[in-house]
């Protein structure tokens, strides 16, 4: 499976966080509408309050919700994304140095020079060989990272709903506690001979052994996720393997840009230096000929002044 680019998952990630909205924005919608619902048949409720009050009772909660859902739901994917690219720089390092030490020590145990030329087929072969290698380090590392791989492209049912609840566990409690106190209630009230504190109180009672029952079946069953794993399946195990590779691409290559940088500065300094020597020969060259001219010159002054002087004296 393509390793997503940054863009797509940036989508990916802000369309979740949309549906998530969406979704406990139109949860709270119900409850808000009911209980405007409820309290338009009290005149008292209908006579202080206008259309634009009540409009703005229905609607604020859901705002509140999806927005505060949406926004809760983004930083927690922000920060899966983290730490997913941390371990897979992690463990594109740890690959990187593990690769190494296991080829020194194949070249030791066979009394091999790493540096010596070996034939191109060898060097191909050697190439596949660390690649498969490499990718397999990958492939145990994204399987030690605390998951399940499911075969395929897509999560079955259940493992969606073991997913979700791991992840949302309040959610899920109040999603299936707040039905069963109501219809607890319902089952109460449907008992004429009791008056509404007996019915409340039993509705407590009951209801508060139900939730404790629950939350304690949730709590468990999310304790068991927290030490197995999530589910995820193998195009998105997958995936992860071929982030890691992009990732070691990258540091090799970003390796091998700064080698051939600090060849190319050295090259330079080398070049300048050896030019520097150069100039100075050739400042020193210049130099030892000036002086030589001048004692030459002042040679031939010397034996032209000694020249005048004996014709001076051979003319007297």
């Amino acid at each position: 499976m393509t390793s997503l680019t940054l863009a797509e998952r940036s989508d990916a990630v802000t369309a979740k966080a949309f549906q998530e909205g969406l979704f406990n924005g139109g949860l709270a919608f119900i409850p808000s509408y009911g209980a405007v619902w409820a309290a338009m048949k009290n005149a008292k409720f209908c006579k202080s309050t206008n259309w634009q009050s009540r409009t703005a009772i229905v609607i604020m909660p859901p705002l509140f919700t999806f927005a505060f859902t949406a926004e809760s739901t983004l930083n927690r994917t922000m920060q899966e994304m983290k730490s997913e690219r941390e371990h897979i720089r992690d463990t594109t390092e740890w690959a990187e140095k593990k690769h190494a030490q296991d080829m020194k020590k194949k070249f030791a145990e066979n009394n091999v020079d790493g540096s010596a030329l070996i034939n191109q087929q060898q060097q191909q072969q050697q190439k596949y060989q660390t690649e498969a290698e490499i990718t397999n380090l990958y492939r145990q590392s994204v399987e030690n990272s605390g998951i399940r791989i499911v075969a395929g492209d897509e999560l079955g049912i259940h493992h969606r709903i073991a997913n979700f609840w791991q992840e949302n566990p309040l959610k899920v409690l109040g999603g299936m506690a707040a039905p069963a106190v109501a219809y607890i209630y319902y089952g109460r009230n449907n008992q004429a001979h009791l008056q509404l504190q007996m019915k409340v109180m039993h509705t407590r009672v009951i209801g508060q052994f139900t939730i404790l029952t629950m939350l304690i079946t949730l709590m468990g069953f999310k304790q068991y996720m927290d030490n197995n794993g999530k589910f995820i399946t193998q195009a998105d195990a997958d995936r992860r393997v071929n982030e890691m590779k992009t990732a070691r691409e990258g540091l090799l290559y970003r390796l091998n840009a700064e080698k051939a940088q600090k060849e190319l500065l050295d090259a330079r300094f080398k070049r300048a230096k050896l030019l520097s020597n150069n100039n100075d020969i050739s400042t020193t060259n210049k130099k030892n000929n000036n002086k030589k001219k001048n004692n030459n010159k002042k040679k031939k002054q010397q034996q032209e002044a000694l020249t005048r002087k004996l014709e001076s004296h051979a003319a007297v």
